[in-house]
């Protein structure tokens, strides 16, 4: 299987990450303050988000499809954080096994069939009582928003192909509004992110079955 982040992997950490890096920053404040000590990091790319979690003393597993990313991504863990290789809509976890799962920057690039998947498997392998981050594109409402939007959207051209594609189709069926449209409000925390181009979502998993494995 071809890997599409193959080339780009090591040139990631210095495009992207000035721009995400408060937003992380926030993601890790918000762990701490909900005592969450077990998370897997969805996605987690070049294990940037995994290590910042990990030196705050978060038990931490990261997972990501590309071998790219992965190689990037062990050179910054040195064992700090566990690394698995594998996809989001097929996690190979037990039910109830983390009080926290995060997603950053990973829906948009997914067509929406693995979307509804992932964002499944990320309930059932959370505890209850857990607490789901997703940080994605949202739709902005202002002309500053707007903005942002216009060169979020040139970034993804950049990166283009099935990727692109997949961005594309997000936004043009609602983005994170749509995808979360279906979940009581109650249950959801919205932070807009950069004018509102993004947004930062915090969803708390109802009491029910399941438990942290041991």
């Amino acid at each position: 299987m071809s890997d599409p982040y193959g080339r780009s992997a090591r040139f990631y950490n210095p495009a992207v990450e000035p721009w995400l890096r408060s937003v992380k920053k926030k993601i890790v404040e918000e762990c701490l303050r909900l005592k969450i000590f077990r998370v897997l990091d969805v996605g987690c790319g070049t294990g940037t988000l995994a290590g910042m979690l990990r030196k705050e003393g978060i038990q931490t597993v990261g997972l990501d499809l590309s071998p790219g990313m992965i190689r990037v991504s062990s050179g910054i863990s040195r064992d700090s954080f566990a690394l698995v290789r594998g996809r989001g809509e097929g996690l190979p976890f037990f039910c109830g096994s983390f009080h926290g799962v995060i997603f950053s920057m990973v829906f948009h690039e997914n067509p929406i069939s693995r979307r509804r998947e992932m964002l499944d498997e990320a309930m059932r392998v959370l505890a209850p009582r857990g607490t789901l981050f997703i940080l994605d594109y949202h739709k902005p409402s202002t002309l500053s928003g707007r903005a942002a939007a216009i060169l979020e959207y040139l970034v993804e051209r950049v990166v283009g192909g099935e990727h692109f594609r997949n961005y594309r189709r997000f936004m043009e069926e609602g983005a994170l509004g749509d995808l979360l449209g279906h979940l009581p409000p109650e249950r959801l925390r919205w932070e807009p992110v950069f004018h509102g181009s993004m947004a930062l979502v915090r969803i708390s998993k109802e009491q029910g079955a399941g438990s942290i494995e041991q």
